[in-house]
């Protein structure tokens, strides 16, 4: 293979199953993926996929070199994890994971941090689900979910955060019984999040508008377009708006998650424990874990 990273490409429709899903995994255009793809079926002497109308589906080539390029990935990964845990030194660039609302809520602390350690600079990923540290696609992620962390990543739970439902005064002077919803988009990535919350929202609600990241949930319910579930951290500092049913409660975990292979980094410890005391510090947290 001349380009190893022909691999990476095959893998990303592998594992999304579409081009233009992979094309956002690796952050490039929809050609590139195609050009990569092509790359790497001429350079193997076989097609690795066959193309449908919704799709991309492994061909029985395709399948027979799945699991030894899944095993090279690794290698490679592993490889890059252990060089760089072996840096001692406070620079260098730290990728975070989060949710948008989450990186607004933190980012005057980032700031803090950076001016404290100039050499280091961070790279915040307004969407915690969709990457993989396994593959170093973000170092450390902040998550809030019910699921447990995969074998090779260490979690450090913070906490739990609650949500509650909330509307704006104006909407429920319009709509003071019969409420309509804003929703989750149906493609929405943070499936934790989706699936959750799908089963609070009532089977037969209205559901007047579809969002797919929570500041455009929060700008939906301060307009008065419906009513939502909203994280307690963000709601009850929001004057615009107010909780209903506050007996309709969830909760989840907030967890710091980063490979174990990059934890003893000090760039990347250091970072785990201002994000900790950060979110600690914010008032984010429903219940902290002393």
């Amino acid at each position: 293979m001349n380009d190893w990273n022909d691999l990476k490409f095959f893998l990303a429709i592998a594992h999304n199953g579409t081009v233009s899903g992979a094309a956002r995994l690796l952050g490039v255009n929809y050609t590139t993926v195609i050009r990569r793809l092509n790359s790497f079926e001429e350079t193997m002497g076989f097609s690795v996929f066959e193309r449908h109308s919704n799709g991309y589906a492994l061909t029985r080539a395709g399948e027979s070199i799945l699991g030894s390029a899944q095993t090279i990935e690794n290698e490679f990964v592993s490889l890059n994890n252990h060089a760089t845990g072996s840096d001692n030194n406070l620079n260098g660039t730290i990728r975070i994971a989060t949710t948008d609302l989450l990186a607004s809520t933190l980012m005057p602390d980032m700031g803090d941090f950076l001016l404290r350690h100039p050499d280091i600079d961070f790279e915040v990923i307004g969407d915690s689900f969709t990457v993989d540290l396994a593959n170093r696609e973000a170092d450390i992620a902040i998550r809030i979910t019910n699921h447990t962390a995969k074998e090779h990543l260490l979690s450090r739970k913070v906490g739990v955060v609650t949500g509650s439902i909330y509307a704006s005064a104006s909407y429920l002077e319009r709509h003071p019984k019969e409420h309509t919803w804003i929703g989750w988009d149906d493609n929405l990535s943070h499936k934790v999040t989706r699936q959750f919350i799908g089963d609070y929202i009532p089977k037969n609600a209205k559901i007047s508008c579809k969002v797919n990241s929570g500041v455009s949930l929060l700008q939906a319910i301060k307009s008065g377009i419906g009513i939502g579930y909203l994280w307690d951290f963000i709601g009850d500092k929001t004057p615009e708006i107010q909780r209903i049913y506050p007996d309709q409660q969830y909760s989840l975990d907030l967890c710091l998650l980063i490979n174990k292979d990059l934890y003893s980094t000090p760039r990347f410890r250091a970072a785990m424990d201002f994000l900790e005391k950060s979110i600690r510090d914010k008032g984010i947290l429903s219940e902290p874990i002393s």
